[in-house]
């Protein structure tokens, strides 16, 4: 049974109960765990929706996560070389077992409490409500995975047979999901008031359903941005919905995960950086920042001991940990949210709608664009006036140099020439370069989102990896599409691998790209 380190109190056991790998239990008795409040299973699922927050330590999230999305990213990078230098961030994607942790996280730390809480709303014992806040749960962890691998087994979860399904298949079904959870949200904020059932549980927004709604329709509206260059149609369509039920607008409205009455919550990537001292400032945030003068890169990082702010390439595939420890690390200490979804990258999703002439509101694609820099601004404690001076520059992201103690240098020239000023005359591809480059840096740390970014859209423009070890799976200009399929499906699962290789529509490497990797 998984020990949870980051829960405490009555919420503990309770967590436990439902964390369990024995699937056996969930699938042969759905009444099972009576004494405990299933509502509790609302935190299970929080833990780990977005970002791994609930092992033992911050291990998964750290192969989960900060080997792969914060790395392939564009963020931090790593300073020593795993496993003989062949691991995910050198691109041999097979030499060890990290691919099978975002798989882990989703299918046995938060489906199971998902499907607690399926059958006890069956079986009327959790209202509706509690069931649509765990239905946008699901659909956080499972986009979440889906954007990692592709295709997944989802519909039949906890049933004998459930064969994977295409991500198209798995990316529709959420949409449906999301859709009927937004409907129950509505009705529930329109009717009962001030009402909050899931105060004591709700680590995110403490109960307060018009949040939630918020956060609901916010993520349907980057679901659909996500899948624009493959279903442009329904994309445009969903987005709209999004936006005219409303999403995140102000910085009240963030969902971010921290602690909650007896619920602990600990940022993992603190102990990444600090106690591990496996992860420093990357070398493309390092180009990109420093080159515009950012004045977010102090609430972003620290600095070194010249005053500066250092990085180093990722993907090295031998080096001397002690070489890189002096560089930045990311400001984030134990108590840090957990960032799940901002009013920023709120923002800039819909400059990019109203750049394609979507209805995104009041605003156009400019006035969208320049929210989204004034909402980071603040977000980070910098005022109006600071962010509007930023958006008149015309700096370019500057030549990476390697500020590390090591004797061998790994400079880059500069990425890109975009700059944070807005030009109504540019066209749509620079646009789209500036929108997304200035909605990654918003999003920092959540790396995840933005590796999906950069796969969806080319942008930021991503400095490549030092040593490439895939032995030519992977190309070093062309980057990581997506992760392998977990080498314990293939030990345990080898038919249902198959199946999902077909649906892949490509071999199981990194280079194949996902069903709406199409741009």
């Amino acid at each position: 049974m998984k020990r949870l380190k980051y829960i405490t109190g009555t919420v503990t056991a309770a967590m436990m109960m439902a964390c369990t790998g024995d699937f056996d239990s969930f699938n042969t008795n759905p009444d099972a765990v009576q004494t405990v409040d299933k509502r509790i299973y609302i935190t299970t699922m929080q833990m780990d929706a977005v970002i791994p927050c609930s092992d033992v330590g911050a291990n998964e999230f750290q192969r989960a996560c900060n080997l792969m999305g914060d790395a392939f990213g564009g963020y931090l990078a790593p300073t020593q070389a795993f496993n003989g230098g062949s691991f995910t961030c050198t691109y041999d994607l097979d030499g060890t077992d990290f691919n099978n942790v975002p798989f882990s996280v989703a299918f046995t730390n938060v489906m199971p409490a998902w499907l607690n809480l399926k059958y006890a709303h069956k079986n009327g014992q959790v209202t509706d409500d509690t069931f649509a806040i765990a239905e946008v749960l699901k659909v956080l962890t499972l986009q979440r995975a889906s954007d990692i691998y592709g295709p997944l087994p989802v519909s039949h979860f906890g049933e004998t047979n459930n064969p994977y399904e295409s991500q198209e298949t798995v990316y529709k079904n959420l949409f449906t999901d999301l859709n009927a959870a937004i409907e129950i949200l509505k009705d529930y904020v329109a009717n009962a008031g001030t009402a909050r059932p899931l105060q004591k549980v709700d680590a995110v927004y403490h109960g307060d359903y018009k949040q939630w709604l918020k956060l609901a329709n916010s993520e349907k509206l980057r679901m659909a941005m996500r899948i624009r260059f493959v279903e442009p149609q329904l994309a445009q369509q969903y987005a709209e919905e999004a936006v005219k039920d409303g999403v995140i607008e102000n910085i009240e409205d963030n969902a971010t995960l921290k602690s909650h009455g007896s619920i602990k919550v600990y940022n993992p990537l603190e102990e990444v950086w600090n106690a591990y001292k496996d992860t420093r400032m990357g070398a493309t945030i390092d180009a990109y920042m420093n080159g515009y003068e950012d004045p977010r890169l102090a609430a972003f990082f620290k600095p070194c001991e010249d005053g500066g702010y250092h990085g180093l390439r990722s993907g090295l595939n031998a080096m001397l940990t002690a070489d890189y420890l002096e560089l930045s690390v990311p400001n984030v200490s134990k108590t840090t949210p957990v960032i799940w979804m901002l009013a920023s990258e709120v923002a800039f999703l819909r400059a990019e709608g109203a750049m394609l002439n979507w209805n995104m509101g009041a605003g156009n694609d400019e006035s969208f664009y320049r929210q989204g820099v004034q909402l980071s601004f603040a977000e980070n404690g910098l005022s109006t006036d600071a962010a509007d001076a930023y958006l008149e520059s015309e700096n370019q992201p500057a030549a990476f140099t390697d500020a590390s103690n090591s004797s061998t240098k790994y400079d880059a020239a500069k990425p890109s020439t975009v700059t944070p000023k807005w030009n109504s005359g540019d066209n749509e591809e620079l646009k789209l370069e500036r929108i997304i480059t200035q909605k990654w840096i918003a999003m920092f740390p959540n790396g995840q989102e933005a590796w999906s970014e950069f796969r969806r859209t080319g942008y930021p423009k991503v400095i490549p990896i030092v040593n490439n070890m895939s032995a030519g799976k992977v190309s070093t200009n062309k980057q990581v599409r997506r992760m392998t399929f977990p080498r314990s499906e293939y030990s345990n699962n080898a038919s249902g691998v198959a199946e999902a290789i077909a649906l892949l529509g490509g071999r199981d490497t990194g280079s194949t790209n996902l069903w709406w990797d199409k741009k």
